[in-house]
């Protein structure tokens, strides 16, 4: 068995999350006859519910500020270890208010009585507060993994959340305890699928990554992150915050580069606007709304990597890696998909409903391909014959193209109503990963960013509030410009 453990860090990344294991959590079969289509062991391990009880639970890590957790805050060790040393170092009276315990969410409100109310779910969404307000599934505690408010990482601060991974893993030995329980408790540990925001996580996950790395070298990662909203092509100097988010997206990039053996950087939802004309053709959704807009992002995710959990599949992290970075310079790629075809669906609708959620650049403007992984769901035969012609308009061949078509794509009742008809229980979709020459294209405007930084003195009150140097800046520009070179 090649158990994958799971990393989530950053309130979009933890809401993303969310959906993805309410979709694993779909899968389940409960019938002898009935035969799953993934590996449930790879991503589950034996784990206690909130009321002691054993049952199946992700082998994942999920960081997020402890305010974001919802239902789901607990004391953790490292707010035990602050309140010690306030005891210790403070003489006086000390007064301790316990916050009042956060109700029950709506969704898990109406689940509960899903036999009487199951219409009402399907056609409303419930009000979410918290990525935890909609989850299907049990996490251990050891899973759960909030930082103390009180050591919040400020927006875009890479040193910050360095120092802030350092302190945390010292305060609750994360790395020698949580994290080495989790690997310990696989057979044959293959690596990390890891989803995390850059603009406030950017910094600590470096730093967990690297911690990673010291020991498990070998291990294989697979990396979704989530850029910021800012723009390097049309971004001021003068924007302090801009600058700030840029260059913090820029140094993770760049990490994720040395330490990921595959990203795939995702596009902020406010930035998505490229994509709205192809999105509003099959979707409805709120692009304000962090569970309407982590649902998209989910299911693409989910499908793109559901061959490295279906049964009996031979895949894993290290191939999926090694196939798209054949050349061996190319470890950032792509994501995009369709995520509702339409019915029925033409060969031309696989290329003009096409989003790319990494650069946002139209896929008739992609010309040339490395190589390209292509996960289709619930096509029916002359669905597949569209598909395989929209397949032959581009040169590219196997081995260098992979396709693999699996059943349609569940919607649980936790899903948002982001169709245009009645929330439907399955769809189908297509989701692809891509290593491309077009990635240079996004990387160009954030080494030229970088590189207009380091020359100008307007941004050393940026570089301080970030523990950098100028000499720091002009090393980051030079490292971009050598990733570019490779596409």
């Amino acid at each position: 068995m090649r158990e994958i453990i799971y990393i989530q860090a950053g309130s979009l990344a933890n809401y993303t999350g969310t959906h993805f294991w309410n979709t694993q959590e779909s899968y389940f079969t409960y019938d002898d006859d009935d035969e799953p289509i993934v590996n449930h062991d790879l991503s589950f391990d034996e784990g206690r519910s909130p009321q002691n009880q054993s049952t199946l639970c992700p082998r994942l890590l999920a960081f997020d500020q402890k305010s974001n957790f919802g239902t789901l805050a607990r004391t953790s060790q490292a707010d035990t270890a602050t309140n010690a040393s306030l005891d210790t170092t403070w003489r006086g009276r000390v007064v301790r208010e316990a916050q009042d315990p956060i109700p029950q969410s709506e969704y898990h409100a109406r689940l509960e009585g899903e036999i009487e109310e199951k219409g009402d779910l399907e056609r409303t969404d419930p009000n979410i507060r918290y990525w935890s307000d909609y989850s299907r599934v049990f996490l251990d505690p050891k899973s759960i993994q909030p930082i103390p408010d009180a050591l919040e990482s400020t927006e875009a601060g890479w040193s910050v959340g360095q120092d802030l991974f350092r302190r945390y893993n010292e305060d609750t030995e994360l790395m020698e305890g949580a994290f080495r329980l989790l690997v310990e408790n696989c057979d044959n540990f293959q690596g990390l699928q890891m989803m995390h925001d850059i603009p406030t996580f950017g910094g600590f996950s470096h730093a967990f990554l690297t911690s990673f790395r010291d020991e498990f070298l070998k291990a294989s990662t697979l990396n979704f992150s989530f850029l910021s909203g800012a723009d390097p092509n049309h971004a001021g100097i003068d924007n302090f915050l801009d600058t700030k988010r840029i260059i913090n997206d820029a140094l993770c990039l760049q990490s994720l580069h040395q330490l990921s053996d595959i990203t795939f950087p995702i596009l902020n939802p406010s930035r998505w606007s490229p994509l709205e004309s192809n999105l509003s053709q099959v979707l409805s959704y709120d692009k304000n709304s962090l569970y309407h807009t982590s649902a998209v992002i989910s299911s693409l995710v989910e499908t793109a990597t559901l061959p490295l959990r279906l049964k009996d599949s031979r895949e894993d992290i290290a191939m999926i890696a090694d196939h798209l970075n054949w050349r061996k310079c190319s470890r950032l790629g792509q994501l995009g998909g369709i995520v509702s075809l339409p019915f029925p669906v033409t060969e031309a609708a696989f290329t003009d409903l096409y989003c790319n959620f990494s650069t946002g650049l139209s896929n008739k403007d992609e010309h040339s391909v490395f190589a390209r992984r292509n996960v289709t769901r619930g096509l029916q035969d002359q669905d597949l014959t569209a598909f395989d012609a929209s397949c032959d308009l581009s040169s590219l061949q196997e081995p260098l193209v992979s396709n693999i078509h699996a059943p349609a794509y569940p919607v649980p009742t936790s899903f948002p109503s982001i169709f245009w008809h009645t929330k439907p229980t399955s769809t189908r979709m297509t989701s692809s990963l891509v290593a491309t020459p077009s990635t240079s294209i996004p990387l160009t405007g954030y080494a030229r960013f970088v590189e207009q930084t380091a020359r100008t003195r307007k941004s050393d009150g940026v570089l301080m509030s970030m523990g950098l140097e100028s000499d720091d800046v002009k090393e980051l520009a030079s490292a971009l410009w050598e990733i570019v070179d490779g596409y």
